[in-house]
Formats: structure tokens, sequence, C-alpha cells
């Protein structure tokens, strides 16, 4: 029997260490997520932590302090335009205990943003991620871990268009309810950008009232403008969110001239949930957190 106890408790070391998961510090600035990362054999890269990108990117700007090996070309989608960028594959990327072998980087100017690179949804895929706001940690499961706390998440189908993560939500005006699929783009900084069919096909200009202009910036280089509209309601992971100033985007080329999406929320909108996101089996949970009442800008 004393032998059995000693195998038993040794079995439950051993689980308990393989479920632990690896946390790694992040600041929210600006409503956007920045993490720290190795590449190659540089340390303390700063990245933006973008579930709206596909694929990973480092600041041409940077390329001073991450030297990289150029070796090809790549069709760059921005959300107004498409443009040709080059890249460099056969990278390493480490962040906290985790390795991510052969990546590569698309190389896009982004002015005078202050971080070095984009960390892209292929280095989230192959772990469930916890984004917790009240912490300011994400954590990085393995796919097959059970010991996460969901007390108090909502589930949600994640749904993956040409690789986007997208959710079913609805806007809400004058008692007509709006719904489609709404990309989840942790990358953008506003509060919620509607695609330009979804926009013309609804004439979302007439049926809300314009408060404003907004001027954005592609990763493809665009700058345009997009009128401001203040919406009612959204209805998103069974609640509901009032008065929320949203973009209706015009664009004819890029990412929000797509018909397959209504819209891209943006992290003035995410931050206010804490969220679990598991690719493999295609479930997001969210959770109201701390900054619920924070303005909308």
């Amino acid at each position: 029997m004393k032998l059995i106890t000693i195998i038993l408790t040794l079995l439950f070391s051993v689980t308990s260490a393989q479920n632990k998961p690896v946390i790694l510090p992040f600041s929210l600035e600006n409503n956007s997520v920045y993490l720290y990362c190795k590449v190659n054999t540089t340390d303390s890269i700063k990245f933006l932590f973008d579930t709206g990108a596909n694929g990973s990117v480092i600041n041409i700007n940077a390329k001073k302090k991450v030297p990289l090996n150029i070796d090809g070309k790549s069709e760059n989608k921005g959300s107004n335009g498409v443009n040709m960028v080059d890249y460099s594959s056969h990278n390493t990327v480490q962040f906290g205990s985790i390795q991510k072998n052969d990546i590569q980087f698309a190389l896009i100017p982004y002015g005078s943003a202050d971080f070095d690179g984009v960390f892209g949804t292929d280095l989230m895929k192959g772990k469930i991620i916890e984004i917790d706001y009240h912490k300011n940690e994400i954590r990085f499961y393995e796919e097959n871990d059970r010991s996460i706390d969901l007390i108090g998440y909502e589930k949600v189908k994640l749904h993956m268009i040409d690789n986007y993560p997208t959710v079913e939500s609805s806007m809400i005006v004058d008692g007509k309810e709006y719904s489609g699929f709404f990309g989840l783009d942790s990358g953008a900084d506003d509060v919620l950008t509607i695609a330009s069919p979804f926009a013309k096909k609804n004439t979302l200009v007439k049926a809300m009232k314009t408060i404003g202009k907004a001027t954005a910036r592609g990763s493809d280089g665009s700058v345009y403008e997009m009128p401001v509209v203040l919406s009612p309601a959204v209805k998103f992971a069974q609640k509901y969110l009032y008065n929320l100033p949203i973009t209706l985007s015009g664009s004819t080329e890029g990412i929000d001239s797509t018909e397959k999406m209504a819209g891209f929320f943006g992290n003035q909108f995410l931050k206010r949930f804490n969220t679990v996101i598991d690719f493999k089996n295609g479930f997001i949970y969210f959770k109201l957190n701390k900054n619920l009442y924070s303005e909308f800008n």
C-alpha cells in the first residue's frame, strides 16, 4: 500500500507539471496588446499580439535590430488593399519556454509605430490561449489541457473564414437586427469596422447617426477615411453593449471589402472581455472584465 501511495503521488505531480501553462506578461497600450519575444538570436523584440493576422510580421524599421535573410516575396492583404512585400523564412521565435521553428516573416513598413513586429495566429495555433486583462497575462496551454478555469465564461463557436477567426454577432438598430460573421482583430485599436459590402447592402450610413470621420492606415500602406456612426446596440457572446462608435468601410480592395464577413471587432472592443481561444476544437470563450466601462474613443 505504501508503494501504491508513492506511485500515485508521483503521477499526480507529473500531471500537475504538464498542466502548467506558459505565462507571458503583456502591456496594454492605446488599446493594443504587446509582448516580448526572442527572434533567432535577438532578444526583447516587441510584438503586437494580432488575432487578425494569419502570418507574422517584422516591421521594416526593426530590420537592424533583427537581422533577417530576405529570400522571397509574398502578397500582403491589408484592410484597404493588396501589395507585394519581402519575406524571410526559416526563422525561430521563442516566447517563454515555447519555441516555434521555420517561421516566415513578412516585412511591412509601419511608419512611426512603436513595435518591432506582429505576432500572428501562425504563432498562436497549437496552443489554447487565455488573455487575462485583470493580470495583464497571456497564458499558453497545451491543446489537451482540461485544467483551464472557464467558470463565468460564455462559450461561442469559433469560425475560421479564409483563416480569419470569426464569431456570429449582430447590431440592433431601431429594433432591426443586422447579423453576420464578425472577425476578431486584436491588432486593430478601433471598436468595430463594418465591411463595405455589408454596410452598403444594409444602407447602414442612413440607419445610424453619423458622429464623425476616422482616418485609418492599412498594412498595405494605404490611408483612407471612413464615416463614424453611433451603433445603438451590439449583441456579442450573449451580452449587449450600447452606444458604440463604429466605422463604415468603403473599401473596394483588401480585407474590408470582403463579402464573407460583416465586419471586424478591434481591440478597443475586445479588451472588455477576458478570452480563451481554442483553435483546435473550434471554440472561443468570453467573460466581461474590468475594462467594460472604459470609454470608447
